[in-house]
């Protein structure tokens, strides 16, 4: 059903409904530098040729730990891996390797290359995890909005492997169709994204390979669109879907808080992810 672009600039500008995210997001700043300053971490490590394809390390207290991809959201033009240091620590301290990745940021980035620079941050972590005394053979990757979209992006880039290098995903708030953003004006003013495009880069409408576990995971509190598009991609892909991770009472930004905390269900699914 097509509805006007007023929805879907209400829909899908989470800023509109969330009114204090402005203090939620200078929060995670704080929180941000006080966890780098009592981490164990190795910062701007770059794992392409971009300027802006850097990421930041958190290293497990033991060897051979897991991998954790972090990638943060801001719409693809927005944020920066520095504000989300604080989830790092607390998944570093459960006993995993935690990179928390940057990539470059449109408009001067078209979507489609910040795909392929999480890839090569993916394909980076296999081939020098070991150099840091992770596991390169257990990566998982989550990321959060337009970090959930481009963590599901990274199912659909190895359909023929029998062993694929990423061996867990799971996306927070993600964007797993990109059509409707068409008529959000707010956002496609800045990625210039026609139907052709939209269609490309959407993960509902992709192969995914269907030996990589998949959840998907929505605040309660958030718009009737992001929890479609969760409701989308599990219909999508059966084979990889294996839950919905509730989250009553969390709006989009706060959600972020509630993922550093041990005790939250967002925070233990991705210890039970990473068989931890």
């Amino acid at each position: 059903m097509k509805y006007s672009d007023d929805f879907y600039n209400q829909e899908y500008n989470p800023r509109l409904s969330v009114k204090n995210h402005l203090d939620i997001m200078r929060g995670w700043q704080t929180k941000s530098e006080l966890a780098r300053a009592s981490s164990d971490c190795l910062i701007d490590i770059a794992y392409g040729p971009d300027q802006d394809e850097k990421l930041d390390l958190f290293l497990a207290p033991q060897k051979n730990a897991p991998c954790l991809l972090f990638i943060h959201g801001g719409y693809w033009r927005a944020s920066d891996k520095s504000e989300f240091s604080f989830i790092a620590k607390a998944f570093a301290q459960a006993g995993t390797n935690v990179f928390v990745i940057n990539y470059g940021l449109a408009p001067r980035l078209q979507l489609e290359e910040i795909v392929a620079q999480i890839q090569r941050a993916t394909e980076w972590v296999r081939d020098h995890a070991t150099q840091y005394g992770a596991d390169a053979q257990k990566i998982y990757i989550t990321g959060h909005s337009a970090g959930g979209h481009l963590a599901t992006m990274m199912t659909t880039i190895e359909l023929d492997t029998s062993r694929p290098m990423v061996q867990g995903v799971i996306s927070i708030s993600g964007l797993h169709d990109l059509t409707p953003l068409l008529s959000a004006s707010f956002i496609n003013t800045v990625l210039n994204l026609d139907i052709t495009r939209a269609q490309a880069l959407s993960p509902v409408l992709k192969k995914s390979n269907p030996k990589i576990p998949f959840w998907t995971c929505v605040g309660g509190d958030e718009s009737a669109e992001f929890h479609r598009q969760n409701q989308m991609i599990a219909q999508a892909w059966p084979d990889n879907f294996q839950a919905d991770i509730p989250m009553p009472g969390h709006n989009h930004f706060d959600l972020m808080d509630a993922l550093a905390q041990p005790s939250s269900a967002i925070h233990r699914a991705i210890i039970h992810m990473l068989h931890l």
